[in-house]
C-alpha cells in the first residue's frame, strides 16, 4: 500500500499515537498497521522503531521520512530525488516550510498537512527535552 492510501482512521490514530495515547498505539497494530505505530515511536527518537521500518515493515519509507524529520542528510536526498514528490512535501512541511504546506494543499493531501503540524509541534517538544540545559550537567 501506498502512503496516500490508508484508510483515514489511520492517520488520525497515528497522530494520537503520536501524542502519546498508548490505545491508539496499540490498535494500529491490532488494526494491521504497525508500519504507522513504529512510525511514531521513530518521530520520538526511537532508533529500533526506524530500523524496523526500514528493514521490516510493509512501508520503508516511513523510516526514511523518519531520518529526514530528524534531518539526516542520506535520507533528505532520497526524498528529494524520489519520484514521488508527496514524500519530500511532507517531510518539509513537518518543519514548517510553507511552499512544501501549499504543495500538500494544492495536491489535496490535506491530511498530510495535518500530521505534518503535529509532527513539527511533537518534534519541537522532542528537542526541547533533548537539548535542555541540565542534560548533561554535573
Amino acid at each position: 500500500m501506498k502512503i496516500d492510501e490508508y484508510p483515514q482512521k489511520v492517520y488520525i490514530n497515528f497522530v494520537k499515537a503520536l501524542e502519546g495515547d498508548r490505545q491508539k498505539f496499540d490498535e494500529l497494530i491490532e488494526d494491521g498497521y504497525p508500519e504507522w505505530a513504529a512510525f511514531s515511536h521513530a518521530l520520538q527518537g526511537d532508533e529500533r522503531a526506524t530500523m524496523f521500518l526500514l528493514k521490516r515493515s510493509t512501508l520503508p519509507v516511513l523510516g526514511v521520512l523518519a531520518n529526514g524529520m530528524n534531518d539526516e542528510e542520506g535520507a533528505m536526498n532520497w526524498l528529494k530525488k524520489n519520484k514521488n514528490p508527496l514524500y519530500y512535501a511532507f517531510c518539509q512541511a513537518s518543519k514548517k516550510d510553507e511552499d512544501a504546506r501549499k504543495w500538500l494543499e494544492s495536491n489535496d493531501c490535506l491530511v498530510f498537512v495535518m500530521m505534518a503540524e503535529k509532527i513539527y509541534d511533537i518534534m519541537k517538544i522532542r528537542i526541547k527535552r533533548e537539548v535542555f540545559w541540565y542534560h548533561g550537567w554535573r
